[in-house]
């Protein structure tokens, strides 16, 4: 009998144990993501280079492969050529669009004050035909909203980046000459063989999935960046290539991304013009080329690739954002979209992957995935 009792008597004992184990691995869990990404923005210097040259690399990577499938009567052009085509093709486009981005930013800021002028007019000719009279934090807040000051916050962020280019470029190498033998130090790392095939399984495919939203995002935001130039020239906008590049770049970043490239392009012409005719005629087109592309061909051509709840999209901004800024929301996405996947993998973390996707559905298995795509 008394035994019987000490039996009883231990389990709640036993479950106490296991209900403050439980506890303990939370918080642990939640102080080393909190103290990661405290040091991730402690040392976004050193970092977020390598990051900027890390997404270089892969985008190199990425079209060297697409080079590498296009075959002409049964000849193909062999890797080490279309990586040098890649390389040349990436870093010269990168040099344009630096260049034309440097450029233009200064010729905005020259013809600012004329802007600034035309927009204190708007806005008083606006609150006179609602009110008499003038308010008096109206002048305050027109001297808060000073679009020189904020275009020359914008280059010195550009320059702050370009500052950094040596960095990113030693980087950039030293990534392109470890894409060789990093399988190799995988292996070495990894000795069980089937351990080593579910590890090249996940990097497998998480290099699909991001290859095949980069590509799309590409494709779509390409287009959008050229339909809006094209617009933006007819109506006869101010500097419409920057607009336009800078249009392509935005709708890289999640949701505000392409309501900035639309409300940016459209204030503009607001302000530059004596009449709202092309300010109604801009913000339409730019506002339905975005739906058209954004919302109704982006995601047929998607798919379930990117299997992200779009709440996980907007925190991920909010939360890359606020630890490396602008680069952090472009890349925002693709580092989520690698989370996921890895927490889908081990089944301690599978309940996570499951609450970052958009319906639901997680692949349990990696050989079911690889099957599977």
């Amino acid at each position: 009998m008394r035994w019987v009792c000490e039996t009883y008597s231990t389990k709640p004992i036993v479950a106490s144990q296991y209900d403050n184990m439980k506890i303990q691995r939370v918080a642990m869990s939640m102080i080393i993501v909190f103290l990661t990404f405290y040091l991730l923005h402690l040392g976004q210097t050193l970092l977020l280079p390598l990051v900027i040259a890390g997404a270089i690399a892969y985008l190199i990577s990425i079209l060297a492969h697409t080079i590498t499938k296009l075959a002409y009567k049964g000849f193909s052009v062999p890797k080490p050529l279309a990586m040098f085509f890649a390389i040349a093709i990436i870093l010269l486009s990168l040099s344009y669009l630096i260049q034309l981005i440097t450029v233009n930013i200064q010729s905005v800021i020259k013809v600012a004050p004329d802007y600034q002028q035309n927009l204190e007019a708007l806005f008083f000719k606006a609150y006179s035909v609602f009110r008499e009279g003038e308010v008096p934090n109206i002048r305050e807040f027109l001297k808060q909203l000073d679009i020189g000051a904020y275009l020359q916050s914008f280059g010195a962020t550009v320059r702050a980046l370009l500052s950094s280019m040596g960095v990113i470029t030693i980087y950039l190498i030293f990534l392109l000459l470890e894409q060789r033998t990093f399988g190799d130090k995988i292996k070495a790392i990894i000795r069980d063989p089937k351990r080593q095939e579910d590890t090249f399984v996940l990097i497998d495919k998480m290099r699909s999935d991001i290859r095949s939203y980069v590509g799309i995002k590409v494709l779509t935001s390409a287009a959008t960046g050229l339909i809006s130039y094209m617009v933006l020239k007819l109506v006869g906008v101010d500097f419409a290539s920057f607009w336009a590049v800078l249009i392509f770049l935005l709708n890289f970043i999640p949701t505000i991304g392409s309501i900035i490239a639309t409300l940016f392009p459209s204030l503009i012409t607001l302000i530059q013009f004596p009449t709202l005719g092309p300010f109604v005629v801009t913000i339409s087109v730019l506002t339905a080329v975005q739906f058209c592309i954004g919302s109704l061909l982006e995601p047929r051509l998607m798919g379930n690739r990117l299997n992200l709840s779009p709440i996980v999209i907007l925190l991920s901004l909010g939360l890359w954002g606020s630890v490396w800024g602008i680069p952090g929301m472009f890349l925002c996405v693709p580092i989520t979209v690698i989370i996921m996947i890895i927490c889908s993998y081990f089944p301690a973390t599978r309940p996570l992957a499951i609450l970052l996707s958009g319906n639901g559905k997680v692949v349990s298995g990696l050989k079911k995935d690889l099957t599977s795509t």
